[in-house]
């Protein structure tokens, strides 16, 4: 039956509303991809809260969802236009580039949930042997592994070059390929594995439900509450892990399924193929949106990153944040002159307000001098834990 398909030749033409509607739909997938999973990754080395072994596989994904955005969608756009023509290897690279980011996806999801199972499981354990170090090897070896698998095509096993110069991927990929050595063998042996791990993880999880309870009760036993206690955390993060898991699934297999479709069957009509690859293209812009809905952690990194550079670093509009973090505007003695502080770089005393030194900036509206002012006075009596008065280098108070 593969002998068949193989002699056969589908109509997988590159036609203008095919072309047309891959890019309407395509480029905000590859915006929304890029700069979603960027920002994953600024707040995860910006947020040192975030710096956990689990999160560095979680960089990982977003760093192979980066690329899906930057590098796989534009391949697959010049693609379905039949693009690069007339150039074999280039086709052979473009076409198997998104296979091998795929792969890495699917070996780090992988990761994370045996990470999570062991965290799990045996969580005072997990939190000696588990080091960032360990988290780095295995995420080398993954990509490693996964562009070795994607990258197959360009070592021979591919359907050579067809005499009419296009770039189409059924006419290059050989579907054998895709199907057998792809699908089932590094893609559904994985995600097989993940159901059942998250399974047990769940399992655990349930159980360690019911120990808290009788602990809390019946039990001095100190050890065996915090036991419990770090496997539900624990638990709880693999919940918004699993859901990464799911959605991955969902938008990924109904590809391998035309896939196979086409080679034990018939091919599939393009507008269904081409659905299903928009489909695995929008899972990279599916995770940030996840991440920002269900964890408190990357919401709060998030608002902060986008508000310090889209509101203060282009438009520079005045934040008075009651954080560690915050940028403002702090008038001199004389109310003209200006100096920007930021976080707890401050240099000078005035007033008993502590700012950085004076720059050269423009003088400000008294609107915006008076506005500095509250704001600054707000923080300082945060910090000095007054609630409606501070006192001055001078020993005189300023009033709210």
């Amino acid at each position: 039956m593969s002998e068949s398909f193989n002699d056969s030749e589908p109509d997988y033409k590159p036609e203008a509303p095919y072309i047309i509607a891959g890019m309407a739909t395509e480029i905000p997938i590859a915006i929304a991809a890029t700069f979603g999973n960027a920002l994953v990754i600024w707040a995860v080395y910006y947020n040192k809260r975030l710096r956990s072994v689990t999160n560095y596989y979680i960089v990982s994904l977003a760093i192979a969802d980066m690329m899906v955005g930057m590098f796989a969608i534009p391949f697959s756009l010049a693609t379905n236009a039949g693009l690069p023509h007339n150039n074999f290897y280039a086709c052979l690279f473009t076409n198997s580039f998104v296979v091998a980011l795929t792969q890495s996806s699917i070996f780090g999801l992988l990761a994370v949930a045996l990470d999570r199972f062991f965290a799990v499981t045996r969580p005072f354990k997990y939190r000696r042997v588990a080091t960032s170090k360990c988290a780095i090897m295995i995420l080398l070896a993954t990509w490693v592994l996964a562009f070795i698998i994607g990258l197959t095509p360009l070592f021979g096993w591919n359907m050579g070059e067809p005499e009419h110069g296009y770039c189409i991927f059924v006419e290059h990929i050989d579907l054998r390929y895709m199907v057998y050595f792809n699908f089932f063998g590094f893609v559904l042996p994985p995600l097989v594995m993940m159901l059942f791990v998250y399974v047990k993880i769940f399992e655990v999880v349930r159980i360690q439900y019911s120990a808290i309870s009788r602990t809390v009760v019946g039990s001095q036993d100190d050890m065996s509450r915090r036991r419990s206690r770090l496997a539900v955390k624990e638990g709880n993060a693999a919940k918004l892990l699993a859901i990464v898991i799911l959605l991955f699934a969902i938008s990924w297999l109904p590809l391998h399924i035309t896939n196979c479709i086409s080679l034990l069957w018939k091919p599939v009509p393009y507008p269904i193929l081409l659905t299903a690859i928009i489909l695995s293209h929008a899972n990279s812009a599916m995770n940030p949106i996840l991440y920002a809905f269900s964890n408190r952690e990357f919401r709060r990194t998030f608002h902060k990153l986008i508000f310090k550079v889209v509101l203060c670093g282009i438009i520079q509009v005045q934040n008075c944040d009651s954080g560690d973090d915050y940028a403002g505007m702090t008038a001199g003695p004389d109310g003209n002159e200006v100096s920007r502080f930021q976080g707890s770089g401050y240099q000078t005393v005035r007033n008993g307000v502590r700012s950085s030194p004076p720059t050269t900036t423009p003088s400000p509206t008294p609107n915006s001098v008076r506005k500095s002012e509250i704001c600054l006075h707000k923080i300082e009596r945060k910090k000095n834990g007054s609630p409606k008065s501070r006192t001055n280098g001078q020993g005189s108070t300023i009033d709210r």
